[in-house]
C-alpha cells in the first residue's frame, strides 16, 4: 500500500513486527513521506532508499523519533512526529543531508532533525531544526554540515521574524 507516490507503507513501518505500532503511526508516516521525503527525493533527482522508518527498539537513543511517541522515554519528546533512515544510490549521505537543509531552509520541508551518518542520513519531522554527527563521520564532512545547519537555522530564524 502506498503512502505517497514513491513511499509504501512495508518500507516505513516496524519491519520487525510488520505493522504500525500505534494507531495514529500510518497517518504520522504519510504526513513524513508526502512533506519531507517525496520532495527530498526530487531534490535528489531519483529513488531514496528507506533504511529503516518506524521501530520499537533504538539502539541509539531512548526517545529516537522512530518510536511511536507514547514508547518514548522522555515525556518532551513525544510530538506528533516521525523519522526515516535513508539513503541514495545518487548521492553521498553528506549531499543528501544538505539538500535536506537546504530544503527545510527554503521551507520546503518541515523543519526537523537531520543526522548525518556514514552510510546514510537520518530525517525527521519533528517541527524544529536538530543535527547531529553520527559514527564514521570524519571531521571534513562535520565540518561542511555544520556550517550548512547553522545556515539553515539563520534562515528558518529570519522566515520567522518576517512572517
Amino acid at each position: 500500500m502506498q503512502l505517497s507516490p514513491h513511499f509504501t507503507v512495508a518500507e516505513l513501518q516496524d519491519r520487525r513486527h510488520r505493522r504500525w505500532l500505534e494507531p495514529d503511526s500510518e497517518e504520522r508516516y504519510a504526513q513524513l513521506a508526502r512533506r519531507t521525503l517525496e520532495p527530498l527525493r526530487d531534490a535528489v533527482g531519483g529513488p531514496l532508499v528507506v533504511i529503516s522508518g518506524e521501530r520499537l527498539e533504538s539502539k541509539t537513543a531512548a526517545s529516537s523519533r522512530h518510536m511511536p511517541p507514547a514508547l518514548r522515554r522522555d515525556p518532551s519528546q513525544r510530538g506528533l512526529d516521525a523519522a526515516a533512515d535513508i539513503t541514495s544510490g545518487r548521492m553521498s549521505p553528506l549531499q543528501v543531508a544538505l539538500i535536506a537543509l537546504r530544503l527545510m531552509a527554503q521551507r520546503e520541508i518541515p523543519a526537523g532533525g537531520v543526522g548525518l551518518y556514514r552510510s546514510f542520513v537520518h530525517v525527521d519531522d519533528r517541527r524544529e531544526l536538530r543535527f547531529w554527527r553520527g559514527q564514521g563521520v570524519d571531521e571534513n564532512q562535520w565540518q561542511t554540515f555544520t556550517a550548512a545547519a547553522a545556515d539553515c537555522r539563520t534562515a528558518l530564524r529570519i522566515s520567522m521574524e518576517v512572517g
